[in-house]
Formats: C-alpha cells, sequence, structure tokens
C-alpha cells in the first residue's frame, strides 16, 4: 500500500506501509466482536463477508435505482412534451403527447410496486408519477382548453 504525503513545497513523497504493522488494536477487537456476533447468529467464515455485500430487503439495488431514475426522466420528459403540446395548442400532438405520458406514467407506477419501499430514487420516481397523474386528470378534464 502506498501512502501520499504533500510536504510545503508542494511536492509529493511516496510511503510504502505494511497494512498488519499499521493495524490499531481497535481494529482487531472489532474483527473478534464482528466474528463473535456471526458465530452466535449461526454465520460461519465466508457468509459474514457476502452478507455484508448484500443489500437488505428494504433497500435497493443499484440496478433498481438505475431504473427508477430512468422511468423519472422518462416521466419529465414527457411532461415537457405534454407542456409543448399544450403551448403549440395543436390536438393531434397534445393527444399522443397525454398518451405517451400515460403510458411513461404506467411504466411507472409498475417500477414502484417491484421496489422496495425505501430510497431517494424512488421517492423522486413517486413525486414524479402523482405530478404525472394530476397533470393528466387536469388535461383530461380540459383545464388547459383555450377559450
Amino acid at each position: 500500500m502506498t501512502v501520499r504525503q504533500l510536504d510545503k513545497t508542494g511536492k509529493t513523497m511516496a510511503q510504502v506501509a505494511a497494512a498488519t504493522k499499521n493495524r490499531s488494536a481497535g481494529q482487531v477487537s472489532g474483527e473478534k466482536f464482528a466474528h463473535y456476533l456471526d458465530s452466535f447468529a449461526g454465520v460461519h467464515g465466508n457468509e459474514s463477508a457476502a452478507m455484508d455485500n448484500s443489500t437488505t430487503p428494504d433497500e435497493p439495488s443499484l440496478h433498481q435505482r438505475h431504473e427508477q431514475l430512468r422511468s423519472a426522466g422518462d416521466l419529465l420528459d414527457s411532461l415537457e412534451a405534454l407542456e409543448s403540446g399544450l403551448n403549440q395548442s395543436s390536438g393531434e400532438d397534445n393527444l399522443e403527447a397525454r398518451e405517451r405520458l400515460r403510458e411513461s406514467r404506467d411504466q411507472a407506477l409498475r417500477t414502484l410496486s417491484d421496489s422496495p419501499s425505501r430510497g431517494a430514487e424512488r421517492d423522486l420516481l413517486h413525486r414524479t408519477a402523482v405530478l404525472a397523474t394530476v397533470e393528466l386528470a387536469k388535461s383530461d378534464r380540459g383545464d388547459y382548453l383555450s377559450s
């Protein structure tokens, strides 16, 4: 392992350090305590390392987080398309934009139902889906029709 330090002149000095020499007594006792807890819980050897790397059922995996962000991005793009369709006031563009928003909202709801109940990405997707649902209801009701 290489440790780099900066001296006052701004030059870096590389020093090699051995990992076993730098271990503090607290780290060793912490490892023993973790091993003791694992043995008490019935987990042996490499199983404890595998448990540390896995996510809990309440937390989303990296793939789920990316899927949630992608769905939120699709929803935001669909909302933007609805806005531009309303500004152009073309009935056909507006109808296509509403249908696109409806499809992306439904996909977002499916993503939400398949994902764990925690996480910032899930919260963002949930809020965006609520916004899309409100905008769909307003446009279906005719709130955006110009007189």
